[in-house]
């Protein structure tokens, strides 16, 4: 590792540090409550696409002279009414944001494997590997069960990605910590 990469590595470690332990308490408080954790996973994803429309509709609105200005307000009013429909249905919602769910752990699955080998030869990159192929797995096990475990699936198995990705975010930072600093030789 050269000097550049250590200064990077040591301006980041603390807050990497403190957000895989967020991670962390979090994916347990999930795993301790998976039905109260679906519905609050589904409530904010729900706020955020009622939130991210109304934002879509006033940069239409505001860029209404460009091109692309009707697509840009349809796309707008789709997100805000797929948010208001969510909001309104909170179960229904469940099952949607259970199967999206289930793509997404895929997909960081399939990433996270991808990122273990391309930094293979640092310390620890071995959790980054368990915790992509954790989510590849999770990703299936939604994907094959859904809708019958969608009430409590959401949350189960989002706290155990939150706490498996927790602890790779430790374990990578840790090595860091011992690593000597340059110009004091600590």
């Amino acid at each position: 590792m050269n000097s550049e990469n250590i200064g990077q590595a040591r301006q980041s470690l603390g807050w990497f540090i403190v957000l895989g332990i967020l991670m962390i308490v979090l994916g347990m408080a999930a795993i301790a409550e998976p039905f109260v954790a679906t519905i609050a996973i589904t409530i904010v994803i729900s706020w955020f696409l009622l939130i991210a429309g109304i934002v879509r509709i006033v940069h239409a609105l505001q860029s209404r002279r460009q091109k692309g200005f009707w697509l840009k307000l349809v796309v707008g009013i789709l997100y805000a009414l797929a948010g208001i429909m969510l909001i309104g249905n909170i179960f229904g919602a469940a099952l949607s944001i259970t199967f999206a769910l289930g793509i997404v752990f895929l997909a960081e699955g399939v990433f996270e494997v991808i990122t273990a080998f391309q930094i293979r030869p640092e310390p620890n990159w071995g959790w980054t590997l368990f915790s992509g192929m954790m989510a590849i797995i999770l990703g299936i096990l939604i994907l094959y069960k859904w809708p019958f475990s969608a009430a409590w699936v959401l949350g189960l198995f989002a706290g155990i990605n939150f706490l498996l990705t927790g602890v790779w975010m430790i374990a990578l930072s840790l090595p860091s910590r011992r690593i000597p600093n340059q110009r004091t030789g600590i």
